[in-house]
Parts: structure tokens; C-alpha cells; sequence
């Protein structure tokens, strides 16, 4: 087995996503971070499987491509491109038929279909939202981010309604009761769940809200943490 690193980053949800938050999107390398007890790797013959805490290999390295568990699944790419989803034991339990699938956030996932179009399926692979937006996130607070023929995004509820239209440059999911999207201008700032700028536009980046807080970026550079009333307190 190739010497395993550790990867460290902040990774994005269609935008940037704090890689502590249960949605956040995976990135590849070496070995991804633990998630459920268990690790992505790649082997000595370049494809990818499972480890544990002990660094013994559960899952065989067999698969092109693999992410995270979330909710008991990781996505898994076949040799020939197309995305499923195993169980713990390595099992697949939705077949490899998909372009490419975002991970399980609160029982449903985005998946991308031939014509690139994306939609959303549940854990039984089931399609829920048909494939019909340009992108899609993640769900958060019982609503997703997508992305529509304006190529702007907005949200849709778990029946694929839209309750918030597609306005903004760029959005996160929602955590906490909020979400931070990007306007025209590239700034960020964060809306709550009807739609309702409550931090105005002014980062140069903004993370999600964690127990309260979120790390948001000034023209600067500089980093700061900010409340959800939007007052700097670090």
C-alpha cells in the first residue's frame, strides 16, 4: 500500500463548504478524512477502496473513484465512468449507471444523468426530482441549491418545488437556518430560508454557519469569524 497522507482542506458544495459540515463535497487524493469509520484510498494498482481506523482494508481497492460515506453509502465510480453508491460491507445498492452523483445529505443525493442534466435520487435509488437543472448541491434543512436554464441558482424543497428562485451567482446549502449566496457583483452574504438577505453582500468569501459562527474572507484576505447577525467577534 502507497504511504497514506493525510488530507486537510475546505472543500466545495458547488461553492466552498467547511469540510466539517455532513454535506461537504469530496475531493480526491491519496486517502480522504474518516467519515462513518471509514476512509477512501488509493491502492498500489490506482484504483480505490476502503479502510478503517486500523488501516486495514475493508472495501478492495477495485472501484476508479470513490467518496465519502454518508448516511451508510459512498459514491463509487466503475471502470467504465458511470457512479453508483456501496454499503459499508462494500455491497453496490445502487448501480453504477450515473454520470456523476453528489453525496447522501438528509436521505436524497444529486445525480447527473446522460444528457447532463441534474435530479435527485433516494437511498433506494429511486428518482425523486427529475433531471432537469444545470446543477445541483446538496440537501440542507430540507432544501437544495440548483442551478437552472439562467444559470443561476436558487432552492428547491424535497418535492423538487421551487421556493426560491434561481437569482443568485453562486449558493451554498443551507446549515443552521441559513445559506451564503454570491450576487453579481461576486460578493457573498447569507439569506435564511425565505429568501431574505439577513448578512448584506460584502465577503469576498463566506463559509457556512457552524454552532453559531462562520468564516467569511474581507477584501482583504483577511479571515474573519462573523455571528448571525453579522458582527465580527473573531
Amino acid at each position: 500500500m502507497k504511504k497514506i497522507f493525510k488530507v486537510l482542506l475546505v472543500a466545495f458544495v458547488l461553492l466552498i463548504v467547511p469540510a466539517t459540515h455532513a454535506c461537504a463535497q469530496w475531493d480526491f487524493d491519496t486517502q480522504g478524512e474518516f467519515s462513518e469509520g471509514l476512509a477512501w484510498f488509493e491502492g498500489d494498482n490506482g484504483k480505490y477502496g476502503f479502510i478503517d481506523k486500523t488501516e486495514k482494508v475493508v472495501i478492495p481497492c477495485k472501484w476508479k473513484m470513490a467518496g465519502s460515506f454518508s448516511e451508510g453509502l459512498a459514491m463509487v465510480m466503475d471502470d467504465n465512468g458511470k457512479c453508483g453508491f456501496i454499503n459499508k460491507k462494500g455491497k453496490v445498492v445502487i448501480p453504477c449507471k450515473w454520470e456523476y452523483i453528489k453525496k447522501v445529505c438528509e436521505g436524497l443525493a444529486a445525480v447527473r444523468d446522460a444528457n447532463q442534466n441534474w435530479g435527485f435520487i433516494n437511498k433506494t435509488g429511486k428518482v425523486v426530482i427529475p433531471c432537469q437543472w444545470k446543477d445541483a448541491g446538496v440537501f440542507g434543512d430540507g432544501l437544495a441549491q440548483v442551478k437552472g436554464d439562467n444559470y443561476k441558482w436558487g432552492f428547491i424543497d424535497k418535492t423538487g418545488k421551487v421556493v426560491l428562485s434561481c437569482q443568485w451567482a453562486n449558493a451554498s446549502c443551507f446549515q443552521e437556518g441559513l445559506a451564503a449566496v454570491q450576487d453579481s457583483d461576486g460578493k457573498w452574504g447569507y439569506i435564511n430560508k425565505t429568501g431574505k438577505v439577513v448578512i448584506p453582500f460584502q465577503w469576498k468569501l463566506a463559509l457556512l454557519f457552524t454552532k453559531g459562527l462562520a468564516e467569511v474572507v474581507d477584501a482583504n484576505d483577511k479571515w474573519h469569524k462573523i455571528d448571525k447577525t453579522g458582527k465580527i467577534v473573531e
